[in-house]
Formats: C-alpha cells, sequence, structure tokens
C-alpha cells in the first residue's frame, strides 16, 4: 500500500491514476478500519490541488472523488475532521465524493445536523445530503427544513439550497402533504431576505417544486404570481432590484 500511497505525491497525472487504481483495488478486497484514516488522507491530499493550476490532474482529482467515495460511509467521521481546517477547493471535493455514495452516507450526515455540531460541519453535511442521488434522502428532509432558519448564516443558506437539490432525488409520493406544505411555506418565507443571494435560490427551488412535482396545483399559482411579482409584472410593477434574482425568475416564467 505505500507504493501506491507514494505514486499520489507524484507530479505526473499517469502516476497519479495508477496509484488511485491500486488502492482501488485495495479497497475492493476490504480492508482494516485501522488502515483506512491514512488511505483516506492519503487519497484526499488531492482534493486541496488547485485544477485550473493544474488542468492535467483534473482526472486524477475526480478519480480521488470516487475512490474516497468507494470508503463509504465510515469515511465520513474522517471527513467531518478535516473540514474544520480545509480551503474551499478541498471542502467542495469532500462534499461531491459524500454525494457519490450510497444511502449509507445519509444516517451520519444527519447525525451531524441533529446533534448541533460547529456551523461548519453542520453546512457542508447538508451540502452533502443535497449530492447525493438516492430517493432515500427524503428522510433528511425535516432536519434540512429545520435549518432552513438557522441563526448561522452558512446553515441558513445551505439549507436553502438543498430543498433543491433533494427535490431532484427525492419522490413526490414519498413527501407528506406536511412536508411539501413545509417547503414551500420555507422557500416563500425567503422571498424577502435582504440577501439576494437568498432570494435567488428560493425563488429557483421554488420553480423546481413545480418542475419535479412537489408542488399542488393551488401552489403552482402562488408560485408563478410570486414569480411575477419578482418581475415587476403585477399590479404595483415593483420588480426584485437583483438581477441575479430576476434571472431566476425569467427561467421559470419560460419553462411555464
Amino acid at each position: 500500500m505505500d507504493k501506491s500511497f507514494k505514486k499520489l505525491s507524484s507530479a505526473h497525472a499517469s502516476t497519479i491514476l495508477e496509484g488511485l487504481s491500486e488502492i482501488d483495488s485495495i479497497l475492493s478486497k476490504g480492508i482494516d478500519s485501522s488502515d483506512l484514516p491514512i488511505m483516506f488522507d492519503a487519497v484526499t491530499s488531492l482534493f486541496y490541488i488547485d485544477a485550473f493550476d493544474r488542468p492535467d490532474l483534473r482526472e486524477a482529482i475526480q478519480n480521488a472523488r470516487q475512490t474516497m467515495a468507494n470508503m463509504g460511509s465510515a469515511a465520513i467521521p474522517l471527513v467531518l475532521e478535516k473540514i474544520v481546517e480545509s480551503d474551499i477547493k478541498a471542502e467542495l471535493n469532500f462534499g461531491r465524493a459524500c454525494g457519490l455514495m450510497d444511502a449509507s452516507a445519509i444516517p451520519p450526515l444527519m447525525n451531524v445536523i441533529e446533534n448541533n455540531g460547529e456551523s461548519a460541519q453542520v453546512a457542508f453535511a447538508l451540502y452533502a445530503l443535497g449530492k447525493i442521488q438516492s430517493p432515500e434522502v427524503v428522510s433528511a428532509l425535516p432536519h434540512v427544513l429545520e435549518k432552513v432558519n438557522s441563526p448561522q448564516k452558512e446553515c441558513e443558506d445551505t439549507a436553502v439550497r438543498a430543498i433543491g437539490k433533494l427535490c431532484e432525488n427525492m419522490r413526490p409520493e414519498d413527501v407528506s402533504v406536511d412536508m411539501g406544505e413545509a417547503m414551500f411555506n420555507a422557500l416563500v418565507g425567503k422571498l424577502s431576505h435582504s440577501k439576494d443571494v437568498i432570494r435567488s435560490k428560493a425563488i429557483r427551488n421554488l420553480g423546481k417544486l413545480i418542475r419535479y412535482g412537489f408542488a399542488s396545483d393551488i401552489q403552482k399559482n402562488e408560485i408563478m404570481s410570486k414569480v411575477k411579482k419578482v418581475m415587476g409584472l403585477d399590479e404595483d410593477r415593483q420588480l426584485d432590484p437583483s438581477f441575479l434574482v430576476r434571472r431566476e425568475a425569467q427561467e421559470i416564467l419560460d419553462a411555464a
């Protein structure tokens, strides 16, 4: 295994890819839990590489995300330790790697939210849950909605975003009427937020409620009314001052 780790420190993409392939082979045969931290540390060291500076290593970074995902939910506690001191590049890679895991990653991520860990960890868990492509993420919906009004702004922002991401993977029939109403109300409540980034995410995700079948006929009509208000097409003629918000609203109008 040490030889494979050494290949990950190479400056050559082909050598790194070879090392990752060897580690994947080891993982497929099963490894002792005591070996996981050092393997995790070696593989995720690639997450700190700037792909803009090293475009030749983009494939290696992508493969490293899959290799970390292959470690399964046992790697999530290690991720949570890392993200406290990671940079934005690495944090995004950690989140995407968690998203490549199966539904077994959902409970440990929800546990982070339930236990009210550090703000950075909760925000990360919300982000990662939005990346998991399994209908079982419906179990995380109550936890996401709980954080929509978090006083921690990073958690609030990520929770609003996560509602729309969950809609992409949940099945409408798995969401109760009450939960559907809660999603709708949570997003509508953010349309008056002082931050245009929050308002833009809220309007975008209201569009996703329609697109993915989570909005009732009454809610669809209300959403379209809100969209028209943002665009200044209602009787008040007072459009949202942010182009970012209006852009999202226009996309909903175009899709109607």
